[in-house]
C-alpha cells in the first residue's frame, strides 16, 4: 500500500522531532557528567578538606578533626589518601576548614619534634580557605604540607 505525500511528510516530521528530542536528552545528560566540580566542593561540616590542585580543585582528602576539646591532636598525612587513592603527604595545593577548630599546617617529613609551621587558620572561621597555586603569595608552601595540628574548643 503506497503512502500518500501527506502521510510521508507526517512520518518524516515525526521522525525529525523524535531525533531532535533524543539528541537534546543526550546533551542534557552528558553535560553535568562532564562538568568539573566547583572549587572547594563537597567538604562536609566538621572536616578539613585538602585538595590536590590549586583553587580547591582536583581530588580531595577529608580529614575529621578530633571532637570538641581535642587539643593538639596531630594528623600525619602519610596515612591520609585523596579520594583518587594517592597519598596526601606533600601533595596539598589548597584547603578549606569547615570545622570550628584552629589548624596548623606543618612540613614534618620525618615526624620530628621540630616541624616547620607553614600555615594556620583560626578557631571559629568556618569556610576559611587557602590556595598555594602559582599565583599565590604563598606558592612556596605548595606540595609541602605533611601534617596538621588541631585545637578544637
Amino acid at each position: 500500500m503506497a503512502l500518500t505525500p501527506l502521510r510521508t511528510a507526517l512520518r518524516l516530521k515525526t521522525a525529525a522531532v523524535a531525533t531532535a528530542l533524543a539528541g537534546a536528552a543526550l546533551l542534557s545528560v552528558a553535560s553535568p557528567a562532564s562538568a568539573a566540580n566547583a572549587p572547594y566542593d563537597g567538604c562536609p561540616a566538621w572536616a578539613v578538606c585538602l585538595y590536590q590542585h590549586e583553587g580547591g580543585t582536583g581530588s580531595k582528602a577529608i580529614v575529621t578533626p578530633p571532637p570538641a576539646g581535642g587539643n593538639a591532636a596531630i594528623v600525619r598525612l602519610h596515612s591520609v589518601h585523596f579520594l583518587n587513592g594517592e597519598i596526601a603527604d606533600n601533595q596539598v595545593s589548597s584547603w578549606i576548614n569547615n570545622s570550628q577548630c584552629s589548624v596548623k599546617f606543618m612540613d614534618d617529613p620525618y615526624g620530628e619534634l621540630h616541624p616547620s609551621d607553614l600555615d594556620y587558620t583560626e578557631t571559629w572561621h568556618w569556610g576559611a580557605t587557602r590556595d598555594y597555586g602559582n599565583g599565590s603569595s604563598m606558592s612556596y608552601v605548595n606540595d609541602r604540607i605533611s601534617s596538621l595540628q588541631f585545637w578544637c574548643p
